[in-house]
């Protein structure tokens, strides 16, 4: 098998779901000018993209564990294109969110199935470094697609931002199907897609606690980076221009992260060894940004920079070990780890709701240290390798 001709597809999808969540950071006011919607309204279209990329995806794991990997992710594009192109051309809100909602439920079909396929069908000694560069198309897709969508839409007009990304996602739809294979991984399990599927799925050694920290994880990150520019800039007085510039770096230490994957594993002899480096230094890198308001603008930077290296090829591996423990399951449990995932950003984002205006950076980071902390422990206690 071609390496670059399975994953390149595979981060290509990845950078479709990040860049359709992401591109709505830059172009809100538009739209809702064009939809003459107030802007407390407007904000319900990432919401209706978001609440189905976690309802359905445990549904579409464990339909493709059963069905196979490409009866679901090659349709899944299709549809995605489909409700991006129909956002594009929405003559009204309402219809806007309807368009939304599908290429939500088209995107909670694409994501477990491409981080799926990397434990299917690469070799394992490069999957490592191939989770990482699936990882890597989120990544760009999350940092680039603000900048790109209010650039043509200052040009052209917001819908031609829609059209653009949906004319990828026919782009990458041709792609994957070149380039993934048609063989299948196929269950061992005689049980039709459904709760018994998921009870034997979370019954895996090692799966219920990845999981749960998978969670923890990314709800921490999440929730801490909501609030990490208005640390920075109150306390060191930044101004918005270098406030945002610092937050930029972020996005771009966590490519180095995730280029770094496998050099992880080399490194620390293992990828269970790899994970709990990177918690450990995600632990210290908050802390050290929101612990120690005291300490001076280079060592928060300094930290900040250790948590974006660190998480960048922290995630990766996180799901690769759930990719390993799940076996024949692997899209439903990583359905199901993208579903976690969800709920803790929603998590993260009510306690941080309630803690930041009463106690500030030192509050949050507290209660991320902490929910980080558990998250070690879970990994540590779960199944070697």
């Amino acid at each position: 098998m071609h390496y670059a001709k399975t994953v390149f597809p595979l981060a290509l999808i990845m950078f479709l779901i990040g860049a359709d969540e992401y591109i709505l950071a830059s172009i809100l006011a538009p739209i809702g000018e064009t939809f003459q919607v107030e802007p407390a309204r407007i904000t319900l279209l990432v919401t209706a993209y978001a609440l189905p990329c976690a309802i359905f995806a445990p549904l579409f794991g464990t339909l493709s564990d059963h069905w196979g990997r490409r009866r679901v992710l090659l349709p899944s594009l299709f549809i995605f294109a489909l409700g991006t192109y129909g956002g594009a051309l929405a003559s009204s809100f309402t219809f806007a969110l309807i368009c939304r909602f599908i290429a939500g439920v088209a995107a909670a079909a694409m994501g477990p199935n491409a981080f799926a396929l990397v434990g299917d069908f690469i070799p394992l000694e490069r999957r490592p470094a191939a989770m990482g560069h699936v990882m890597l198309g989120l990544t760009i897709g999350l940092i680039v697609s603000p900048a790109i969508g209010g650039w043509v839409t200052q040009e052209l007009g917001w819908r031609w931002a829609f059209g653009l990304l949906a004319t990828s996602a026919l782009a990458t739809l041709a792609g994957a199907a070149i380039g993934i294979p048609s063989t299948r991984q196929a269950s061992t399990s005689h049980a039709s897609p459904g709760v018994a599927t998921y009870a034997r799925a979370l019954t895996l050694p090692g799966v219920p606690a990845g999981i749960a920290a998978q969670g923890l994880w990314i709800g921490v990150t999440i929730g801490v980076m909501a609030i990490v520019g208005e640390v920075l800039r109150t306390r060191y007085t930044l101004s918005i221009v270098h406030t945002g510039l610092a937050l930029a770096s972020f996005g771009v230490l966590t490519i180095v992260g995730n280029l770094a994957v496998a050099r992880a594993v080399i490194w620390t002899g293992s990828t269970r060894r790899a994970v709990l480096v990177a918690n450990a230094a995600t632990v210290i890198g908050i802390g050290g940004l929101t612990l120690l308001p005291s300490w001076p603008l280079a060592f928060a930077l300094a930290s900040f920079w250790l948590w974006a290296v660190f998480a960048g090829f922290g995630g990766p591996l996180l799901q690769l070990r759930l990719s390993e423990f799940a076996g024949d399951c692997r899209a439903t449990v990583l359905s199901t780890s993208a579903c976690a995932m969800h709920l803790g950003v929603v998590a993260m984002t009510f306690i941080e709701a309630w803690i930041f205006p009463q106690f500030g950076g030192v509050g949050v980071g507290v209660v991320a240290c902490s929910l980080m902390s558990l998250a070690f422990v879970l990994q540590w206690r779960s199944t070697a390798g």
